[in-house]
């Protein structure tokens, strides 16, 4: 599975976490790597994940309500930097 580990734009990230989420589901991506992964978008792309309401629009759109529940349940517990 080819999963790109930088996206450079909000439809790009939803695509790659729709790939992620479909692997996790799948069993072909072990929980540990998809939870790296989830973590990993939200500290290093945060500003293309998140919004003020909680996850952005754009990618909740695109990904879909059971795969938004998916990375919410990975994402508990996740507490972003406030300064770089």
């Amino acid at each position: 599975m080819d999963i790109l580990k930088n996206p450079t734009t909000v439809k790009m990230l939803a695509t790659q976490l729709i790939i992620a989420c479909d692997s996790y589901i799948a069993l072909k991506m072990p929980e540990k790597q998809f939870k790296e992964l989830i973590t990993y978008y939200a500290s290093q792309h945060g500003k293309k994940l998140f919004s003020r309401e909680g996850l952005n629009p754009t990618v909740t759109i695109r990904i879909g309500k059971k795969r938004v529940e998916l990375v919410q349940i990975m994402l508990s517990g996740f507490q972003m930097r406030l300064c770089d």
